[in-house]
């Protein structure tokens, strides 16, 4: 068994490495607990924890409004929202690792959650304001069904997500049902 210090140590490196969008595993990082250290230790702990999905949740929105902007149709836009979901996958992951106290991870995780949820609304309000300004009303319905149809917030509901993207149910459901004819007697 490790003791605290060593489990602090790998934290802190994982984190500095996953920060900066180094190549760094969560999966091997041991369980903390806040008693296995001095309560100023822990404290900064956190507070580097929480500076570093800050940074990487910037980044995560500083890319998509990049991809957003420079799609050209709704099509490039939905792959861009898709991309968007999929690059939330491993700050959620790290918001709500294992290794973490069960409190702390619940509650980053939902911070990072209302972050995705403000993104979305903020993306949906920015459409509203083209209607409001006289926007063309096609284009404005649809770029608001690319992003209801591809919704960020559609990530929130799965943790920490798929290993393999192909084996996962539709983000939503099909738009036509077909079913063989009825086997009840009229």
């Amino acid at each position: 068994m490790s003791n605290g210090g060593d489990d602090l140590h790998a934290w802190l490196t994982f984190l500095r490495r996953w920060r900066n969008a180094e190549p760094a595993d969560p999966h091997g990082l041991p369980p903390l607990a806040p008693e296995s250290l001095p309560a100023d230790g822990w404290f900064r702990f956190v507070q580097l924890l929480n500076s570093a999905l800050t940074e990487r949740l910037q980044a995560w929105v500083d890319g998509l409004l990049k991809a957003l902007t420079a799609a050209g149709d709704e099509f490039d836009r939905g792959r861009a929202l898709a991309q968007g979901r999929r690059g939330l996958v491993p700050i959620r992951a790290v918001a709500g690792h294992p290794g973490l106290p069960e409190p702390l991870a619940r509650h980053l995780r939902g911070l990072v959650d209302e972050q995705v949820v403000l993104v979305q609304q903020t993306l949906e309000e920015g459409v509203e304001t083209l209607r409001r300004a006289g926007g063309d009303g096609r284009l404005v319905e649809n770029r608001l069904r690319t992003l209801r149809e591809n919704s960020l917030t559609a990530s929130v509901a799965q943790f920490p997500g798929p290993l393999d993207e192909w084996a996962t149910e539709p983000v939503r459901p099909s738009r036509r049902i077909i079913t063989g004819p009825s086997t009840t007697a009229g």
